[in-house]
């Protein structure tokens, strides 16, 4: 196993799992946030970790994101650059619906496979210019790292939220 092929194994595991996750999931469902306001709400982490790899591999590419090349920041009546979400106001994220917020999902996790397997290892090494001003170059590889654990971590955050708001614990 190549280390492309060793990324795909755990990411398609972890996307695998954001899909059984989010199976029959009704807008409330989406929206709510089980232990009170401040907490996140499943839709608007599945949006998150989707917008984060989408921002990530345009980067990568040099290309828009698909969030706004494909107007993904229209369907869900948003600007291009979305809003900074705090504990304070990520109750008024709204996912519009299970197939809106799916379908943006698909559309990146598509990309994303894309651009990986597009990739040599000398394209790994490559360094991207820094994010903000007070953060150093990244690799493409560690940029790629960071989707990879974004992803992972809140997939198992949703996974569990879906068992606590539906009171049927791990899927």
């Amino acid at each position: 196993m190549n280390a492309t092929d060793l990324y795909f194994n755990a990411l398609d595991r972890a996307d695998g799992i954001l899909r059984r996750a989010l199976e029959g999931l009704t807008v409330d469902e989406l929206r709510a946030q089980p232990s009170g306001e401040g907490s996140n709400p499943i839709g608007w982490m599945v949006w998150h970790m989707t917008w984060v790899r989408d921002y990530i591999t345009a980067g990568v590419t040099g290309e828009p994101s698909l969030w706004e090349a494909d107007g993904w920041h229209e369907r869900f009546g948003m600007e291009a650059r979305p809003p900074r979400f705090t504990p304070e106001n990520v109750h008024t994220f709204d996912p519009k619906d299970p197939e809106t917020l799916a379908g943006y999902f698909e559309a990146v996790a598509e990309k994303t496979a894309a651009i990986v397997r597009g990739l040599s290892p000398d394209d790994l090494d490559r360094l991207l210019p820094p994010v903000s001003a007070d953060r150093p170059p990244q690799s493409v590889g560690s940029r790629l790292g960071a989707v990879l654990n974004d992803n992972i971590q809140h997939v198992g955050q949703i996974a569990y939220l879906r068992g606590v708001i539906r009171e049927q614990g791990w899927f």
